[in-house]
């Protein structure tokens, strides 16, 4: 796959994932970030108002990703850059199925659980992989620490919803438990923008040098 298309489809596939929530947000007033004690998965419960927009744009999320997956996969230059493109290929994976089995479905909390855990975890490898291999490399050590920055501050939200989730702040007005898995969506989609294309072709011979990932070359 060329280097266009590979940017391309890696650029529908984080579009498909933000109108799946915008949308999701807009036509279905009962959920909203703040302040709520709601779950992303609320969107898409059948005969919601926004069920039909925010689960097929999972699955279109997850479908055009695994395109790009494919294409990261052949170019991968080490067995670092084949673990964030094989967990990538679980995260997407994971948001077509919670996609086309929409809560309360059994099947969709494990696949949104494996999407959030995977799409967590490849951006943050991938920053360390920065990280080690662009030592005397500013560029890449800001990316790298990007990263890995944004990973963990996804952390933090994540600790914090789990320690509201055990105590008596759930039954307030105060439980925005939305902005943990938006911010995870948000670090994996920004990652793969940058996977894709946009940020490691310009850091130059990503592709090749150290075993930083091969974005999509």
């Amino acid at each position: 796959m060329t280097d266009s298309r590979t940017r391309l489809v890696g650029a529908a596939s984080v579009a498909s994932l933000v109108l799946a929530v915008l949308l999701g947000l807009v036509f279905d007033p009962t959920v909203r970030i703040l302040p709520v004690r709601a779950r992303l998965s609320d969107l898409g419960r059948p005969g919601g108002a926004g069920a039909f927009p925010f689960d097929y744009g999972l699955v279109l999320a997850g479908l055009f990703g695994l395109v790009a997956v494919r294409a990261w996969w052949e170019a991968a230059p080490d067995r670092h850059d084949r673990v964030t493109t094989t967990l990538a290929g679980v995260a997407f994976t994971g948001l077509a199925l919670a996609g086309l089995f929409p809560a309360p479905s059994v099947a969709h909390l494990p696949a949104l659980a494996a999407a959030y855990l995977a799409g967590w975890t490849a951006p943050l490898l991938d920053g360390f992989g920065l990280r080690r291999a662009g030592a005397g490399d500013d560029d890449r050590s800001r990316a790298g620490l990007l990263l890995v920055g944004g990973a963990a501050l996804v952390a933090v939200l994540w600790v914090v919803r789990a320690l509201v989730a055990t105590t008596f702040v759930l039954s307030g007005p105060t439980s925005a438990l939305l902005l943990a898995e938006l911010a995870t969506l948000a670090l994996f989609a920004g990652w793969v923008l940058f996977r894709a294309g946009v940020g490691h072709a310009a850091l130059g011979g990503a592709a090749t040098d150290g075993g930083v990932s091969a974005g999509g070359r």
